[in-house]
């Protein structure tokens, strides 16, 4: 919403907004001559002419009764994002994971080319200062979220799917405005999503994609295989290198500025865009090569007695499990504090979380991070902590600040803290650092 919001204010019109909390993209959206308030309250729609909100807001909120009652025109936040995209030529990135780095990656990759684009992400990109760009060229790129059920219904020029998973989705028994009933209906979304794309690209070697994604323009890249794909791949502790094969063409060597085999994947479909729009190489190699993650992607925050803290979005079992992997790559004792997101997904993939949280060398886990839902009884962080337990991993089921005591009195040079989840968990390991700063 706030990027949306950022490319209106360039445009010339009135924002306004609200939010039950205020954060630092409000500011920055204050900066930029909007007006923000805290809080939900019909009394914000005076000299307002268009209301748009997210699907997570239901249609019973009382500023959107009232919109509805004085006959003022109302939209989702993707039919706005399909009103900006629709003004070039539009570039959008979907899927499970994976979304915001590749959209990020696309993004440098065509400012390094020159294109000046108009860029609408879900986290912000130092390059861009912020998470929204305008520019007077033609392409406008966007990160579509496909926990949204309206986002089937955009109609773009270069479709990406990244990947495909049981994410965002309700049950029999609790469906949500902004989830999809079920898989198959999130699958048949995809498949919408893709059909109504003039071209399409997508990942060959994520199982069920090839078959989904029938479009008489489309164009594959993978690890090992596709139209765009990898060779002598080296994964180094914070970075990676590789060799582009383009339709059975080597192309050159990329080195990465980020680390991880999902990273790689990331920087595939990004060039795969590139080299359709007949980007040169060489821009894609300058913008990869200096490309250090959008915020909160491995961002590394800090260090304390040679620990290094890093942070991570990565919310569901794959994403937490490929930033594992990556700060595994790094050498270190990997010290992950993770914070579900949501009490439904919680429930549902609980046990997979525990597994993939295996990985690290010892895990901290933190009560649920609600985002707006109601508690569901017997719901909890302790069952992923109880679990690795079980499964003989070491790991602590802790509270906020029992959590910060722990790692300021165990942390030793050679650690990694990792902070993982969708939630606030950043704010920890900003703590955590400024606790050391004030001992210094």
């Amino acid at each position: 919403m706030s990027g949306l919001a950022a490319i209106l204010l360039r445009d010339g019109l009135e924002v306004s907004g609200c939010d039950a909390q205020l954060n630092d993209l409000t500011d920055d959206l204050k900066k930029q001559g909007a007006t923000i308030y805290q809080g939900h309250d019909p009394a914000h729609l005076e000299g307002v002419d268009l209301v748009v909100a997210t699907t997570a807001i239901t249609d019973g909120e009382p500023e959107l009764v009232e919109a509805r009652r004085r006959n003022l025109p109302t939209l989702r936040r993707v039919h706005l994002l399909g009103e900006i995209l629709s003004k070039g030529y539009s570039l959008g990135v979907t899927g499970s994971h994976g979304k915001t780095t590749t959209s990020a990656m696309l993004a440098s990759i065509f400012l390094e080319a020159g294109t000046d684009p108009t860029v609408i992400l879900g986290a912000k990109l130092p390059a861009m200062g912020g998470n929204a760009r305008y520019g007077r060229g033609k392409y406008r790129i966007a990160e579509v979220d496909e926990s949204d059920p309206w986002f089937q219904h955009l109609a773009l020029d270069v479709a990406v799917v990244m990947n495909l998973e049981p994410d965002h989705v309700g049950t029999p028994t609790d469906q949500r405005p902004n989830y999809h009933p079920d898989f198959s209906s999130l699958k048949e979304a995809v498949r919408s999503f893709a059909r109504n794309a003039q071209r399409v690209v997508y990942n060959a070697e994520w199982p069920g994609l090839d078959e989904l994604i029938q479009h008489p323009n489309r164009v594959s890249f993978g690890l090992e295989r596709g139209d765009c794909h990898a060779r002598n791949l080296h994964l180094l502790p914070l970075s990676g290198r590789f060799e582009v094969v383009w339709r059975g063409q080597p192309l050159g060597t990329v080195e990465l500025g980020v680390p991880g085999q999902h990273n790689v994947v990331d920087a595939l479909a990004a060039i795969t865009v590139a080299l359709l729009e007949g980007l040169p190489f060489s821009a894609m190699q300058k913008a990869l090569g200096d490309f250090r993650g959008a915020h909160r992607r491995f961002e590394r925050l800090g260090e304390i007695r040679g620990a290094w803290v890093v942070d991570d979005y990565a919310h569901n079992p794959t994403k937490v499990r490929s930033v594992l992997e990556a700060a595994k790559g790094t050498g270190r004792r990997v010290r992950a504090v993770f914070q579900p997101h949501r009490y439904l997904r919680t429930a549902q993939l609980w046990a997979e979380l525990a597994g993939a949280l295996g990985l690290a060398d010892e895990t901290l886990v933190l009560e649920v991070y609600s985002a707006g839902e109601q508690p569901i009884p017997g719901v909890s962080g302790r069952m992923i902590a109880d679990r690795l337990i079980a499964d003989g991993h070491p790991a602590r089921f802790l509270s906020w600040s029992e959590a910060l005591d722990y790692l300021e009195k165990n942390l030793g040079s050679g650690d990694l803290v990792l902070t993982i989840g969708a939630g606030d968990v950043w704010k920890l390991g900003k703590e955590l650092l400024e606790r050391a700063q004030e001992r210094v």
